[in-house]
């Protein structure tokens, strides 16, 4: 049987103790993801607004043949203040390549991970798995699972929504127009003498 992402990002989270992690600077925020869902970090390319989409996507990208999704951290992290975003760390998920815009990316290494106050294993909505620190700063571990999933939760509500349709789009009045009477079939044409 197949293990959803939501079961992943949790047994993630049973085993955050021994694993390497990516460690990033948002703002004035430290947060971290498990090496092992970091596909690539590079600058921050150029960015097509979607339009229609919830506030939980910064815009879409193209990176090497790929279209890759560019989410918003502060729709799941409402306490991450403004930054510069001047870095995209790309997330290999199961199926598609996803982004996030960060600052700085600083290392790789392994953390001692505690557990995040409000982090409950099967609450989903909570983003921040665990607490470890990085030199003096205080870092937030995050499931980049749970990220995905709460993007495409607003994202299917929104889309969803009857109030986010866009307008039907309607055929302007014809302008009145004098139909154009054409002979029958079987009617004898009408001559006319010169």
């Amino acid at each position: 049987m197949e293990q959803s992402s939501q079961q992943r990002g949790a047994a993630s989270v049973l085993s955050m103790a021994t694993a390497t992690y990516c460690v990033f600077r948002r703002g004035s925020y430290w947060l971290a993801f498990p090496t092992t869902a970091v596909r690539e970090i590079m600058p921050r390319p150029e960015m097509v607004d979607v339009p229609g989409t919830p506030r939980s996507f910064v815009g879409l990208c193209h990176v090497r043949s790929e279209f890759i999704p560019v989410l918003n951290l502060e729709s799941v992290l409402p306490e991450c203040d403004q930054a510069n975003d001047t870095v995209m760390l790309i997330v290999d998920d199961t199926d598609t390549p996803w982004a996030i815009l960060v600052d700085e990316v600083t290392t790789l290494r392994a953390l001692e991970i505690s557990d995040a106050p409000a982090a409950d294993i099967l609450n989903t909505s909570c983003v921040v798995v665990g607490w470890a620190t990085f030199g003096s700063n205080v870092v937030q571990v995050l499931d980049p699972y749970r990220i995905r999933s709460r993007a495409e939760r607003e994202l299917a509500t929104m889309w969803q929504s009857s109030d986010q349709l866009p307008p039907k789009i309607q055929r302007p009045a014809a302008t009145h127009r004098t139909p154009v009477k054409r002979p029958a079939e079987n009617s004898t044409p009408i001559r006319r003498n010169p």
